[in-house]
């Protein structure tokens, strides 16, 4: 952001700031039907917004130091981020096929510790920071436990939009980089459930090193490879690149395993 040439244009959404909100709900004060038009528009674009291959999501999953949920406003919302619908779905749209710096949990940030970009990247995607990607049903089943303002509305309208989300992106992704992100083997085994399904036809390299995936997590990579899974798979990166089933399939299928 300090060097304007690389980005001499720069746009921020703030998903409640930046749409039109009911002003006073209690006293029955709410949006026009204009504000309700242009409310119902943006609802239908956020999937593309979070989703986005291009676009930075950066996520306060925690209230600052020095700002505690009881010491809020009456009538703030207090729920924990991860408890919340709009939150979580967010959230997993911000994990299907951006690269793992481009979507960062900045409620990892460390009190007291002065950050440059690498150690910022470095502290917001481990340690759950950056999940994998979830299957629309995987999605869906999840959704149940959150909580909404509206829930009988929204969670129908966001599981439609996540489900068409995961499919613009993955549909047209041809190179995943989760490098770098902590992952062991259960995230490795629901990135094979995703690519099992059929997702990403058109994905050509694949970026997983950096990550601590063992032989269970390869085992599940090569079953989904083994299946047909990524038909357009070229190049996979992975530390474990000695996994026997890993390397057999890779071989099956002339991919180049790194």
């Amino acid at each position: 952001l300090s060097e304007p040439v690389y980005i001499p244009r720069l746009g921020v959404f703030w998903d409640f700031g930046s749409l039109h909100q009911h002003p006073d709900p209690p006293n029955g004060v709410l949006r026009t039907e204009e504000q309700n038009a242009l409310f119902k528009q943006g609802l239908g674009c956020l999937g593309t917004l979070y989703s986005h291959q291009y676009t930075r999501v950066l996520r306060l999953t925690s209230f600052p130091d020095g700002h505690k949920a009881e010491d809020q406003a009456e009538g703030t919302n207090v729920a924990k981020y991860f408890d919340r619908g709009w939150c979580y779905t967010e959230q997993s749209w911000a994990g299907l096929t951006k690269a793992g710096h481009l979507s960062l949990d900045l409620g990892k940030m460390r009190a007291g510790k002065e950050y440059d970009y690498i150690s910022l990247v470095d502290d917001c995607t481990q340690d759950g920071g950056r999940r994998p990607p979830l299957l629309p049903s995987a999605f869906a089943a999840e959704l149940e436990t959150k909580s909404f303002t509206n829930g009988k509305d929204d969670k129908p309208l966001v599981k439609r939009l996540y489900e068409a989300a995961f499919e613009e992106q993955f549909g047209k992704a041809t190179e995943l980089d989760y490098a770098y992100l902590g992952w062991g083997d259960a995230e490795a085994a629901q990135l094979a459930e995703v690519l099992a399904s059929g997702a990403a036809p058109r994905l050509e390299t694949l970026l997983l090193a950096g990550n601590k995936i063992g032989d269970e997590g390869c085992k599940a990579l090569a079953a989904a490879l083994k299946e047909g899974a990524a038909p357009s798979l070229k190049t996979l990166w992975v530390d474990n690149k000695e996994q026997p089933e890993l390397v057999a399939v890779c071989e099956e299928r002339g991919i180049n395993l790194y």
